[in-house]
C-alpha cells in the first residue's frame, strides 16, 4: 500500500512540475537550437532525457560532440548536480596553458529558482564546491574551491534573436571562481571573476546570453526552438 500511494505522489502533477519551470521547460523532445558568436562561432543544441518528477539529464550536442550534465529539481528550483564532460578542459593560470578535471561535491542555491522569484529587483545565487586535479607541463597537482554565480532580475523587456521576438527578462550575472591549486608543501590560488548579461523568456528558457571574459565578448542567441 505505501509503495503504491509513493508512486502515485510522485507521478502527481505537483511532483512532476518541480522540473518542468516556466523559465527553464522540461518537456520530452523539445529541442532547443543556440548560435554563439565571438572568438570562435558555432552553434549547438540542447535537449532534456532521462525527466523524473526530481531530475533530468540535459544533452548538448555541439562541434565537441555530445555532452551530458544531470539537475535536480527542488521546491527551490533547479541546479546541476555535475558538469558532465564539461568538467574537463583547459584553462590558464599564471599565463600557461592548464588541463583540469572538477567534480560537483556539494551544491548551495539554485541556478533556476520557483516561478515566484521572477520579478525586477529579486536575486539568487548559486554556489557549486568542487575538486578534482589538474596539469600544468609535467607537474600534477589538487584542485578545491568554490564556483558562484551570482543572478540579479533588473529588467522585464523585448530582445528579439534568429528565433523571434520574446518578452523576457534581463539579468545580470557575476561568476566567481576561487580555487586553489595544492601540490606537496606548494599552494597557490586560481581566482578568476567575470561578468554577463542574460534573458529569459516564459516557456522558453534561456533565449539570449552576453558572457565578458578577459578574452572577449560572447554572444549566444536561441536560433530555434523545436516542440
Amino acid at each position: 500500500m505505501r509503495t503504491a500511494a509513493l508512486a502515485l505522489l510522485l507521478a502527481s502533477p505537483a511532483a512532476a512540475q518541480l522540473c518542468d519551470q516556466p523559465f527553464s521547460p522540461t518537456r520530452p523532445g523539445w529541442v532547443w537550437q543556440y548560435q554563439v558568436i565571438g572568438e570562435r562561432s558555432y552553434t549547438y543544441t540542447i535537449r532534456k532525457t532521462q525527466i523524473t518528477p526530481n531530475g533530468y539529464t540535459q544533452v548538448r550536442e555541439g562541434p565537441g560532440g555530445q555532452e551530458e550534465s544531470r539537475y535536480r529539481c527542488t521546491e527551490q528550483g533547479i541546479y546541476p548536480v555535475d558538469f558532465g564532460s564539461q568538467g574537463a578542459g583547459r584553462a590558464e593560470m599564471g599565463g600557461q596553458p592548464v588541463s583540469y578535471n572538477l567534480e560537483v561535491v556539494r551544491v548551495t542555491g539554485v541556478a533556476i529558482p520557483d516561478y515566484d522569484a521572477w520579478a525586477v529587483g529579486n536575486s539568487w545565487k548559486l554556489t557549486l564546491e568542487v575538486r578534482g586535479s589538474g596539469q600544468q607541463g609535467p607537474l600534477r597537482f589538487s584542485l578545491s574551491g568554490t564556483l558562484e554565480t551570482t543572478y540579479k532580475v533588473v529588467a522585464q523587456e523585448t530582445v528579439v534573436t534568429p528565433a523571434g521576438r520574446f518578452l523576457a527578462y534581463r539579468l545580470q550575472t557575476q561568476f566567481s571562481t576561487r580555487l586553489r591549486a595544492s601540490t606537496g608543501p606548494l599552494s597557490l590560488p586560481f581566482n578568476f571573476d567575470s561578468q554577463g548579461t542574460s534573458w529569459y523568456a516564459e516557456n522558453v528558457g534561456l533565449v539570449k546570453s552576453i558572457q565578458k571574459t578577459r578574452e572577449g565578448e560572447s554572444v549566444t542567441e536561441l536560433v530555434a526552438l523545436r516542440r
